[in-house]
């Protein structure tokens, strides 16, 4: 577990936390692609099983990372559009309707939007510090860029507040949901989104997650800003590893549902090994290009993003991009071309850019129409 006399407190619950390998000495990945020169050193806490970061970061500087070249929003507008179909489903399931709407971090406004066609009578408002410029106010849905500070107080309270992937980039979580229970109706819930802090995924890997929660940590954070927690629970599968925490204001804590139960020393391993497979993957598709001078890549979205990050020589070697749907790729500095054209051309040495869940299908996919293909999977599995 390494030297104890290196640990130091974690900042929810004051317990020990250890630190977390390096996946990369020198550089790391912010969640909309761009890679920095900063490693990501990473600590996690024995007994909450917070991650966090192992140095503070000012919070101007946290906040540039959201000026306008953060383009996640606006990066996959086909994704987008069915991640807040998915999103919207699993909250209405969980949610009476509600006459008053806000989403902080609400990015294009698909999920308000989403929200509307099945409450018309609502009324929503959206911020967001990275808004894209595509995004418009409409009728019933009022759009800003800022924080949740910069809503106006004239706005009024509201019945229904959704965070979507927005409490791991705060500064502090539990101050973010104070924040966030001055704009509660007295009898209104907030309904928090995040990744799943109980298994290490690719969320670990971004610089600008300065936090990973388990549930029991959301807890700690919803009694600091006087909230109870009514509901918590994983996400449907088709969403992935993501989880949902809903708070009301505060009674009583009696009635707290049991959070998952997680052993934070096994999860500090589970991390760990995560993150040094992640150092490993570099050198092992370097191996496994043998002699190739060139690849090719299948997808151009986060996890050929993650590529470029944290195995910067094997993509060096890759001179394009392809998928079915060009529109939907990031912008990694690589040509993009359509898998209906790069077909036509077969041979060429090809790295499965895509999650690792779905790299054996591809691959077979891929093979079945002449590629040599390059998986790495079985090295990290999620």
């Amino acid at each position: 577990m390494g030297d104890a006399t290196s640990a130091v407190r974690c900042p929810l619950c004051a317990g020990d936390a250890v630190a977390l390998a390096l996946p990369h000495p020198c550089r790391s990945m912010l969640s909309d692609g761009r890679v920095i020169s900063r490693a990501l050193a990473k600590m996690s806490c024995l007994v909450c099983g917070l991650a966090f970061h192992a140095s503070s970061t000012a919070e101007e500087d946290i906040r540039a990372i959201y000026d306008d070249d953060y383009k996640l929003a606006a990066a996959a507008p086909k994704s987008d559009a069915a991640r807040a179909q998915a999103y919207g489903d699993w909250i209405r399931a969980e949610c009476t309707p509600p006459k008053a709407i806000l989403e902080i971090g609400c990015g294009s406004g698909a999920l308000l939007s989403e929200f509307l066609r099945s409450w018309p009578d609502a009324y929503a408002y959206g911020v967001d510090p990275a808004l894209p410029a595509t995004a418009q106010s409409q009728q019933s849905i009022r759009l800003m860029r800022g924080f949740i500070e910069d809503v106006p107080t004239e706005a009024g309270l509201f019945d229904l507040i959704v965070a979507v992937n927005v409490i791991e980039h705060t500064i502090d979580p539990s101050t973010f949901l104070l924040s966030l229970r001055s704009r509660l109706a007295s009898n209104g819930r907030i309904v928090i989104i995040c990744p799943d802090g109980h298994s290490p995924n690719v969320e670990l890997l971004f610089f600008d997650h300065l936090y990973s929660l388990t549930q029991g940590a959301l807890q700690i954070c919803g009694r600091s800003a006087s909230l109870a927690t009514e509901k918590q629970m994983p996400a449907p599968s088709d969403i992935g590893d993501f989880q949902m925490s809903i708070f009301a204001a505060a009674t009583d804590h009696r009635h707290t549902p049991r959070a998952h139960d997680t052993n934070p020393v096994e999860l500090y391993s589970e991390r760990q090994s995560y993150l040094e497979r992640w150092r490993m993957l570099d050198q092992l598709l370097l191996d496994r290009r043998q002699s190739a001078a060139d690849l090719l890549a299948f997808g151009a979205g986060q996890t050929a993003a993650l590529l470029r990050a944290y195995a910067p020589e094997t993509w060096a070697r890759i001179d394009s991009l392809v998928l079915d749907d060009p529109t939907e790729a990031w912008n990694l500095g690589r040509p993009v071309a359509s898998y209906r054209d790069a077909v036509q051309n077969p041979g060429q040495p090809t790295l499965i850019a895509t999650a690792p869940h779905v790299q054996e299908v591809v691959a077979r996919r891929l093979e079945r129409d002449g590629f040599h293909t390059i998986t790495w999977n079985e090295l990290i599995p999620r």
